[in-house]
């Protein structure tokens, strides 16, 4: 599965990732609405599937696999967005798709620098992490803003 020409934690960008979607996906199971644990577990399967499905023979080439993977997930972050309407998946379904035309550019033309390639999916990745992360957040002021209006009511009440 691995090779000797790429490392799956070589780069700090890997690295990053890694932390980044520990602690976000972490956060969402954690302290996250129904919505972003599903979204966050959408992730996590993803990013274990992804090094396991990935050409590593020829990791400069269109991957294949990966696409197919990433257009599940936005199929899922499009699925939640339709039956919760939240902002913070508009988001998330944008960079997922700018993720997925990554890959169709790549197929388009594969002259594309692999390395331009592999660094515009990571910058997706992290666009989708700070979406999710906001989706939290957006979530805990939901929940506040439900509470402190309960409460006003059973002081009326």
């Amino acid at each position: 599965m691995f090779n000797d020409n790429v490392l799956f934690l070589a780069t700090a960008a890997q690295i990053g990732g890694v932390i980044l979607n520990i602690v976000v996906c972490g956060a969402a199971i954690w302290k996250g609405a129904h919505t972003e644990r599903v979204a966050a577990i959408s992730i996590v399967i993803a990013s274990i599937l992804s090094p396991l499905v990935q050409n590593w023979t020829d990791w400069t080439s269109p991957q294949w696999n990966i696409l197919i993977i990433d257009a599940a997930n936005l199929g899922v972050f499009l699925y939640l967005l339709v039956r919760t309407h939240r902002v913070w998946l508009l988001f998330g379904c944008a960079f997922q798709l700018l993720a997925i035309l990554s890959h169709v550019g790549m197929l388009i033309d594969p002259s594309v620098v692999a390395r331009a390639y592999i660094s515009t999916l990571y910058l997706m990745f992290y666009g989708l992490m700070i979406a999710l992360a906001a989706g939290i957040w957006e979530g805990r002021l939901r929940d506040e803003r439900a509470r402190v209006a309960s409460a006003e009511r059973n002081v009326l009440a």
